[in-house]
């Protein structure tokens, strides 16, 4: 594969340099506090606005090739929000970055040389693409606990085999007295009803109520648990950065893996 440079528009540049600055800023302050200011996403969404009104003045953008991709975006990331598969400042992330990249950036040609029509969803797709490769890091990790005889679902009753398999994508089983609590750690497992003795796996968390899980983690302890199956997963904002720069490097993973198949006419249309 060889990654072109043709040359780079200017405000596309800009508007690179911006969405890095946001993202890497962001994802650092996430991984740290799990806390993130509106104002961010406020300063670099309206100077994405600038940029799109001064080129729609200068007549090297139409309004709708801007407006367009920027709704679509505003309406998938609200909708994922609204379901809970989204936080609060991943929604904001996703509609800033639609605002600063509602296409893509002229002049660079990816490796893969496919993207989305509408340029957000290339980013969109390969975030949730990188979420799923540590979904597979986090398995690998049990996988290797299991094989060295580390039993990972002690106490925790007749778990289907399936459930027990969403668990080991998604959390690890690490000691309690370690447990560093929300907003980073969420516990996977709650007592089975009435029967203290034993517990069930929830795949869920309420990461809404943080006094609730460090009940939990408490009520836990006092059982005499000494290892609990915590939820493990970096904040999304930091998928969302490797996927932007997926996207400006490679392209759209996803419908370049689709273009090697069956649908590979189909997509000839969304080389860029």
């Amino acid at each position: 594969m060889k990654y072109e440079v043709d040359p780079l528009n200017q405000l596309d540049a800009v508007r690179i340099l911006f969405s890095l600055t946001m993202l890497g800023y962001t994802s650092w302050v996430d991984v740290k506090t799990r806390e993130i200011y509106d104002l961010v996403w406020l300063v670099f969404g309206g100077l994405g606005v600038i940029i799109a009104f001064y080129e729609v003045y200068a007549g090297s953008l139409s309004l709708a090739g801007f407006i367009l991709p920027v709704l679509v975006s505003v309406a998938a990331s609200i909708t994922l929000g609204y379901l809970g598969l989204f936080g609060g400042a991943d929604v904001e992330a996703i509609i800033a970055l639609s605002i600063l990249h509602p296409f893509p950036p002229r002049g660079l040609k990816p490796a893969l040389g496919i993207v989305s029509i509408i340029y957000p969803l290339t980013l969109f797709s390969n975030s949730a693409l990188s979420g799923a490769m540590f979904a597979l890091i986090l398995l690998g990790r049990n996988l290797v606990s299991l094989g060295r005889g580390r039993p990972l679902f002690e106490g925790l009753g007749s778990e289907p085999v399936w459930k027990r398999f969403v668990v080991m994508v998604t959390g690890l089983k690490i000691p309690l007295e370690s447990v560093r609590g929300p907003p980073f750690q969420y516990p996977l497992e709650i007592p089975d009803g009435e029967n203290d003795a034993t517990r069930r796996l929830v795949l869920m968390p309420d990461i809404q109520n943080d006094e609730s899980a460090l009940e939990m983690f408490r009520h836990l302890q006092e059982g005499g648990v000494k290892e609990v199956w915590v939820s493990h997963t970096l904040p999304f904002l930091v998928f969302i950065t490797i996927g932007y720069i997926l996207a400006i490097l490679l392209g759209d993973l996803a419908l370049s893996l689709l273009a090697k198949g069956p649908l590979s006419s189909m997509l000839t249309g969304l080389s860029v």
